[in-house]
């Protein structure tokens, strides 16, 4: 006589079921996903930005909050499966729509070139980290030493004649200063001299929609003279801070008689001894804080500002808009001291004695 089955035999046996059921399930659900298009209205093409080092997870929910697909699970799985996350490419991708199924979207990514690359060039760089960052952009037609002598040699760039900003620029001098800092949506055939004419339109435009040369006349100072001041105050000026202000205290230091007496005409600005420093001995890592007081880093330096007598003889970087604005519309103030104390905060003064006095007060460290 057989025994019968104890209840928890049968519910184990249910259960076992009912999980390969919703595996099957899950399983055939992905799979179908993965050759069906989307339920989606739009039938145009969609842009998608696939950026350095993103997961394959990632695009995948980008694919799918854009309506390119219906579960990024299954796309994620078909992509790992497809090898996508060795073969793909980082840029802008243009000619993928909601008629491809996620078999044809990986394909298209694994076995197309992006339609344009996404080069992000930001605030405050100097010539050779610009270059840089162009020469890690997968532009196999941009050439770093041809970038360098173009922008560092101005009689040498083909297309120097289309931008008057750069009649600006005093005999013998460079590009530094005069490329915005931006995202730029380049061809993957960009070159060196490509990248340069975006740069420079980039800037001339923004100087020209906001009146920045005109404001910057008004202030007593031409084209380039603003573009040295708000390069320093780019570099001077954290990410919380009052550029305005921050340029009023060079401004003052400059144009009033009041910041020549107390300064002697000097800027004394530490951002100018970084890139003396860094300009006689090119470093791995530009910027690095100063192991001295400035007036003893590369004295003899005609950018150091603890040494020259008003502004050094061109830009040590690329200024956002920000601090063009600021350089060009400094407040106005009496300041003609500030620091930045331990507490994060950066405080302004008039004179030495009120700058001694809240130094006691607020310490740098």
């Amino acid at each position: 006589m057989r025994r019968p089955r104890s209840r928890a035999a049968i519910l184990s046996v249910l259960v076992v079921g009912v999980l390969i059921f919703l595996g099957v399930l899950f399983v055939w659900s992905n799979v179908t996903d993965i050759f069906l298009k989307p339920a989606s209205t739009n039938k145009g093409n969609v842009t998608v930005n696939i950026q350095p080092g993103e997961t394959t997870g990632e695009i995948a929910n980008d694919l799918q909050q854009k309506g390119l697909i219906r579960n990024a699970i299954a796309f994620t799985i078909w992509a790992r499966i497809k090898g996508l996350d060795t073969k793909l490419q980082a840029g802008v991708y243009k000619q993928l729509n909601p008629n491809m199924t996620i078999s044809d979207i990986i394909d298209n990514l694994q076995n197309g070139r992006p339609d344009a690359i996404l080069v992000l060039v930001k605030e405050g760089k100097r010539l050779e980290e610009i270059a840089n960052v162009a020469a890690n952009a997968n532009l196999p037609n941009f050439d770093k030493q041809q970038f360098l002598t173009y922008t560092k040699h101005i009689n040498k760039f083909p297309d120097a004649g289309k931008f008057p900003i750069l009649k600006s620029v005093p005999e013998n001098g460079s590009m530094e200063g005069l490329l915005f800092p931006d995202t730029y949506e380049l061809s993957p055939k960009a070159t060196a001299r490509d990248i340069i004419d975006a740069m420079l339109t980039e800037m001339t435009t923004s100087i020209a929609t906001n009146h920045l040369d005109q404001a910057a006349q008004k202030h007593n100072m031409n084209l380039y003279s603003f573009l040295t001041l708000a390069s320093i105050v780019e570099r001077e000026a954290g990410l919380h801070d009052d550029k305005s202000k921050i340029a009023s205290v060079y401004w003052n230091r400059l144009y009033t008689a009041n910041g020549k007496d107390q300064t002697g005409g000097k800027l004394q600005a530490d951002p100018t001894v970084q890139y003396a420093r860094d300009t006689d001995q090119p470093p791995t890592t530009y910027w690095q804080p100063l192991a001295d007081s400035g007036s003893k880093i590369a004295p003899n330096s005609q950018w150091n500002t603890y040494s020259i007598i008003g502004l050094p003889p061109t830009p040590i970087c690329s200024p956002g808009l920000a601090s063009l604005k600021a350089a060009a519309n400094p407040a106005n103030t009496d300041y003609v001291f500030f620091f930045t104390a331990k507490d994060g905060k950066t405080y302004y003064q008039p004179n030495l004695d009120e700058f001694n006095k809240e130094l006691q007060q607020h310490p740098l460290s």
